[in-house]
């Protein structure tokens, strides 16, 4: 019992993150106030009086990973800890949720998670809130600090520039979940970029809903290029990445300008989600197939160095299958680098969810196989035009000598053209380097989604 009372006296906490890289980054600010206020984090939950769920709530499958997991985390958690529930199924869901989980001690929805550190001290305290009833926080929520506790490999980070999303496509639920576009104050972005890179940060993914709207509600339709040039004299940060780029909104005169200036990485994330005009417009895009067929024509001629993610959706309403070939046939000629593709989810709320000719998801589910099938080829091909090539690696992490995939490798690395989490990795063998250090790798192998190279 001593133990137990040591660690309440202190104030100890712990993270389970769900969700998309803008859910982590709201977390780690959260985690950073709590530090802040003389909390220590504890990487092992059982020691930790204050146990903090981030969840998901953009599909319905997110939303049952996040029951999933509030589950597993009550039925184990102590009569001493306390479980806090943060995030997009708060916002969505509401008070629903505090009659089906009793056990959970707070529900603070999006735009009240900053007030968990002004509350968590009664929540665990000696003056706790009454058992089995869930504490109802309400008021404005306290603007972000600006220290946060990642909870990336150190040498990584996600910038978010922006909250919510004014495109207000026909299948989603983020306006909903979190408001209207919101671009965050550019010095304050700068500022933290700064503090990033002073912290040992190297690589900067510049992320929002709608990363290439960064301005347009107050007007400065350049201030994501603004910003990302003078992130790019940042002194420490030697990789910025953008991610969630929306084709309606690219400069593409701006983006080949930070490319050539090497200011960015010749790496770039846009969603197109389809290619069909007509499930454009029912989706309310704001483009068409030949936009996008520009779009990508000038990218690619821009820098032959430049590497394409995209995602696209299967089985919306009403795809016949001329509408699904036409996008099997488009991806076939774009020949993305990487490539996610998800299914149609009908979700509660949404214009999308009440469209006639709902595909049956069985029928959604082979079409998202088949295009994850022609795609695994386009990327092996891609991939394989690297073999023999000189590049700049860096290095996340090590691997045990029993987990090695190859006999000689020793860790894992990124090149420019493979995002953390999302994209496949790099072997690396040959002379070993420190964890965030950028070193030149010769590709010698590929396998499916990844390389094999040895170090220089």
């Amino acid at each position: 019992m001593k133990a137990v009372d040591e660690i309440r006296s202190v104030g100890s906490f712990h993270f389970f993150n769900l969700g998309c890289s803008k859910n982590l980054v709201d977390a780690e600010r959260v985690a950073g106030s709590l530090e802040e206020r003389g909390w220590q984090y504890k990487e092992d939950p059982a020691l930790a009086s204050l146990l903090v769920i981030t969840t998901c709530a953009f599909i319905s499958i997110a939303e049952e990973e996040s029951v999933g997991e509030i589950i597993r985390v009550a039925s184990g958690k102590e009569g001493w800890q306390k479980l806090v529930v943060l995030g997009c199924m708060v916002t969505r869901e509401g008070d629903e949720l505090g009659d089906l989980f009793p056990e959970v001690d707070l529900f603070l929805p999006v735009d009240e998670m900053m007030r968990l550190p002004e509350v968590a001290d009664s929540l665990v305290g000696p003056v706790g809130q009454e058992q089995g009833r869930p504490v109802k926080v309400s008021g404005e929520c306290l603007s972000h600090p600006g220290g946060r506790r990642l909870f990336t490999i150190p040498h990584l980070a996600y910038l978010k520039i922006a909250e919510g999303c004014s495109n207000h496509c026909s299948y989603c639920t983020i306006p909903d979940i979190r408001g209207e576009l919101r671009s965050e104050d550019h010095d304050e972005m700068l500022e933290e970029a700064i503090a990033l890179a002073r912290a040992g940060v190297k690589e900067l993914v510049l992320i929002a809903q709608d990363t290439s709207a960064y301005g347009q509600d107050s007007g400065n339709v350049d201030d994501l290029y603004r910003l990302a040039g003078e992130i790019g004299r940042v002194e420490g940060i030697e990789w910025i990445r953008l991610m969630y780029l929306h084709p309606a909104h690219l400069d593409t005169g701006r983006i080949e300008a930070l490319i050539s200036a090497e200011t960015i990485i010749p790496y770039l994330d846009i969603p197109v989600q389809h290619v069909s005009d007509r499930i454009l417009k029912d989706m309310g895009r704001g483009y068409q197939r030949k936009d996008l067929e520009d779009l990508f024509g000038k990218l690619r001629n821009m820098d032959r160095r430049v590497v394409l993610r995209t995602t696209v959706m299967a089985g919306f309403p009403g795809e016949t299958e001329d509408e699904f070939n036409e996008l099997l046939d488009f991806i076939e000629e774009q020949k993305f680098d990487h490539l996610g593709v998800f299914t149609f989810s009908p979700e509660r709320g949404t214009t999308a969810s009440s469209m006639k000719g709902q595909i049956d998801s069985d029928r959604a589910l082979a079409r998202m196989d088949e295009i994850a099938s022609v795609q695994m080829d386009i990327s092996h091909d891609r991939l394989i035009s690297l073999m023999g090539t000189l590049q700049n690696v860096i290095v996340d992490g090590y691997i045990e000598d029993n987990e090695s995939p190859l006999p000689g490798v020793w860790g894992t690395g990124r090149y420019y053209g493979q995002a953390h989490d999302v994209d496949g990795v790099t072997f690396l063998s040959g002379r070993k380097a420190n964890r965030g250090e950028i070193v030149k790798v010769r590709i010698n192998e590929v396998e499916a989604y990844d390389l094999f190279g040895k170090v220089e």
